[in-house]
């Protein structure tokens, strides 16, 4: 009886354990370019990201919580975004990228980039 028990608590949190890894998680930001990651964090900065991502560079995602510069791995899932205030869906690869499942706009505040003076 105590084995089953012990099992039955076992797979209860086996369970647990895979359901909060296979949730989505959400990230409010900025999405930026490699080349200027958090520089970028700011509605002016939208134009300029927008020339680099179409020189090569790779959108990016800057969390307003703590700046933190965030690869993408399916960048076309933000091609609308570029240089936006938005709300991502998504979850972090075994790489440490970002996978993004839904994209939602927010109100383009100021950032914390220094704006189109950062232009390349």
């Amino acid at each position: 009886m105590k084995k089953r028990v012990l099992l039955v608590i076992g797979l209860y949190l086996c369970c647990m354990t895979v359901l909060a890894v296979a949730k989505d998680h959400t990230w409010d930001g900025w999405i930026s370019d490699s080349k200027c990651g958090a520089k970028g964090a700011n509605a002016s900065h939208e134009a300029c990201a927008k020339k680099c991502i179409a020189a090569g560079e790779k959108p990016v995602l800057v969390t307003d919580k703590d700046m933190k510069v965030i690869p993408v791995d399916n960048p076309d899932a933000l091609k609308d975004h570029i240089g936006h205030h938005v709300q991502v869906t998504g979850d972090m690869t075994s790489d440490g990228s970002l996978h993004v499942q839904s994209v939602k706009m927010l109100a383009q505040k100021g950032g914390t980039g220094s704006g189109m003076s950062d232009m390349h």
